[in-house]
């Protein structure tokens, strides 16, 4: 009898050292998506403004009729698309391994939240525990949502400015619009990456909270075992 106590507390030690183990490595992934997110917002901030400034010395050079000069900055706009292309389809790559790392926590507190109802005897921490894992559903489900959501919507922005590519390099004048179009995209894809930067600061209050909590179960295995 004892025997079997010893191994059900030991399981359940272990079990929760491995949920603080994936919620420390989980962390460690938000602050660098935080970071990432913050350089590539202040990189994005400075090559719109060095576009917007491009774009407006070549419609000048248009109206004053300077095709070498026009045509100049003409290369060095395609030249800059080309670059942001590059950048979107890495962004890209970036949020389908958000995905998968989202699905990898969803299936951690799923298993978690199977032991925990396993062991479910109607205690006060069995209650707060039940509380608990609902809660992080919730957060994980909601996670998967917004990054599934951030994906496409990065999947679409990545065609149009493929499509606006295009069309740019067949018009010597980049006309119809075109150099507004891509504005607008790079203008979009500023505001999508302080929202990302939002939802993991939002992630990595939900993973310390997390920690706290395997933290106490730890304790209070330890203390009832």
């Amino acid at each position: 009898m004892k025997t079997s106590k010893y191994l059900a507390t030991t399981l359940v030690l272990l079990t929760t050292f491995f949920a603080l183990a994936q919620n420390g490595k989980e962390t460690v992934q938000d602050h660098l998506q935080i970071k990432v997110g913050n350089a590539q917002l202040e990189r994005d901030t400075k090559e719109l403004e060095a576009f917007k400034e491009e774009v407006s010395q070549f419609q000048t050079a248009l109206e004053n009729n300077d095709t070498k000069l026009a045509d100049r900055y003409r290369q060095g706009i395609l030249k800059a698309i080309e670059r942001e292309i590059q950048q979107a389809e890495g962004k890209v790559a970036r949020a389908k391994r958000e995905v998968v790392q989202s699905s990898v926590e969803k299936g951690t507190n799923r298993r978690e939240k199977r032991r925990n109802r396993r062991g479910y005897e109607g205690t006060q921490d069995d209650r707060r525990d039940m509380r608990r894992d609902r809660r992080n559903t919730r957060d994980d489900r909601r996670d998967k949502r917004d990054d599934v959501a951030d994906r496409a919507e990065l999947e679409a922005r990545l065609e149009n400015q493929k499509a606006l590519y295009e069309n740019a390099k067949a018009d010597e004048t980049l006309g119809n619009g075109i150099l507004e179009k891509f504005i607008a995209t790079m203008n979009n894809d500023l505001l999508e990456t302080q929202e990302e930067i939002r939802e993991d600061k939002g992630e990595l209050r939900e993973d310390r909270r997390e920690r706290r909590d395997d933290r106490r179960e730890r304790k209070e295995n330890r203390l009832n075992g």
